[in-house]
Formats: C-alpha cells, sequence, structure tokens
C-alpha cells in the first residue's frame, strides 16, 4: 500500500481579490515523482510557495506526514524535510560549488552566533561535519570535479545540478523542483531527465512543476494539471496526455 507524505486540502490562495490558487487537492506518495503543469499564470509557483512556507495559504491545509505545516516559516519546513528549487537559479554566485552545498548542509547544524564568532570546538566540528556532508553530496550528484568551480561558472545544465544539490544537502525526503528545465537545450533537458530519476533512485520523493512535456511524459508517475487557479485533471501520463480539458487548457492539438 501507498504511504503517503504530503497532502494538500483544498488550499486556495488570494492576493487582494485575485484567487491565484482555488481549492486544489493533492497527495504525493513516498518514492514517487509528481508532476505539476498548466498554463504560465495557471498558479503552479504559487502552490509551492504555499506548500514550502513562502506563503500561507489564505485557506485549506497542508499536511507533511502526521504534521500540519499550513502556518509554518519556510526554515521551519526545511527543517522538517522539505526542500526546493526555484525557477531562476538561486546560487550564490561569489562562492564555489562546495561552499554552496555547504550552506544547505548547515541548515541541521547547530552551533550558534557566538559560537562561530569565537570559533570554538562545536563551530569547527560542525563546519567538518558540513564540509564531510557536502562532499559527499557533491560524490552522489556527479559534481566533485567541480567543487572548487565559482557557481555560476559552470554550464547552465550543471547550475541546475548543483542547485538540487544544494537541496539535498538539507537532508530533505521530499525535494520540490519548480521548472528544473528551464533554459535547457535538449541534451540538457535529456541529462536532467536521468538525473532526477538518479536522484528518485537514491530514495527521494519528487513534486515538480514543468513545462517541458517530453521531461514531464517520461519521469512522472502522476501528473496535476492547474488552469487559471484550479486542478482541472490529474493522473498517470498516458491519462493526461489524452485528456481533452488538458489538450485544450495547455497541451494543444499537437499533443
Amino acid at each position: 500500500m501507498a504511504e503517503t507524505i504530503l497532502t494538500v486540502e483544498k488550499v486556495s490562495q488570494h492576493f487582494d481579490g485575485l484567487i491565484a490558487v482555488n481549492e486544489v487537492s493533492l497527495h504525493v506518495d513516498k518514492g514517487e515523482i509528481v508532476g505539476i503543469i498548466g498554463p504560465n499564470g495557471a498558479g503552479k509557483t504559487t502552490l509551492f510557495n504555499a506548500i514550502t512556507g513562502l506563503t500561507t495559504p489564505t485557506y485549506g491545509r497542508i499536511v507533511y506526514r502526521d504534521t500540519d505545516i499550513t502556518q509554518m516559516k519556510a526554515y521551519q519546513i526545511t527543517s522538517l524535510g522539505l526542500a526546493r528549487t526555484f525557477q531562476n537559479i538561486r546560487l550564490c554566485s561569489g562562492m564555489t560549488a562546495l561552499d554552496n552545498v555547504m550552506v544547505g548542509a548547515h541548515s541541521h547544524l547547530h552551533s550558534g552566533i557566538f559560537s562561530q564568532i569565537l570559533r570554538t570546538k562545536k563551530h569547527r566540528e560542525d563546519e567538518k561535519a558540513a564540509y564531510e556532508k557536502a562532499m559527499q553530496v557533491l560524490e552522489l550528484t556527479g559534481l566533485t570535479a567541480y567543487r572548487y568551480e565559482y557557481a555560476t561558472s559552470l554550464p547552465y545544465g550543471l547550475q541546475r545540478r548543483l542547485e538540487i544539490a544544494r537541496a539535498i544537502a538539507t537532508e530533505p525526503e521530499i525535494l520540490l523542483f519548480d521548472e528544473p528545465a528551464a533554459g535547457m537545450n535538449e541534451q540538457e533537458t535529456s541529462d536532467l531527465m536521468e538525473f532526477i530519476l538518479k536522484v528518485r533512485d537514491m530514495g527521494y520523493t519528487i513534486l515538480l512543476i514543468e513545462h517541458d512535456m517530453r521531461l514531464v511524459m517520461n519521469i512522472c508517475d502522476r501528473i496535476h494539471v492547474l488552469d487559471h487557479g484550479a486542478l482541472i485533471a490529474q493522473g498517470v501520463p498516458a491519462e493526461i496526455r489524452s485528456n481533452p480539458d488538458v489538450i485544450a487548457a495547455y497541451l494543444g492539438k499537437e499533443a
């Protein structure tokens, strides 16, 4: 029997009278890759922001395992086991790949500001732990050779991979990817598909927003479709591909 680890219950998000998300419900089971698709302005990123604590839903409830996370802040949700990437890459440009991943690893360390200032034994131990964790993640994600390269000097596809590596370093159970293939060419997208499947095989559960239908249809176990903030369809890729409402709203006649 599938183990549900994330549940979104009738979530709505209003902004000054605009209904950006309208009573959306969905669930994610452990080990799945679940996709959210829809045209621009459908409410996809707004829903992601609500799930990850960047905004608080106007109505509805979001539950991670047995914990109601609806009112939680982003850092609290991250500490529970949810990590995300963004449509626009948000790497620390003046830092190496290793340092960027260490930023993620630091989210589970506990030395306080005074320990950092005074460089106490606890701080030194935490720094060593962050370094070891970051090196492990870089190896898992195939980025070890680039560890001393500045993040923004890497090819675009590797920057995307580095952002995912930083998210993995926070020790999540669920990874949320917002448009991971945005700006990629066909080869980079193919490489990304293989990489996401590899990440899933490492034991992570994945919820992603994506416009690239080749990626979505080839790696997702289930897909949810939003249009004007409302959920209009959900199912396995074959069902979504042939759904007339989806074709009309988003995929177009070529689908």
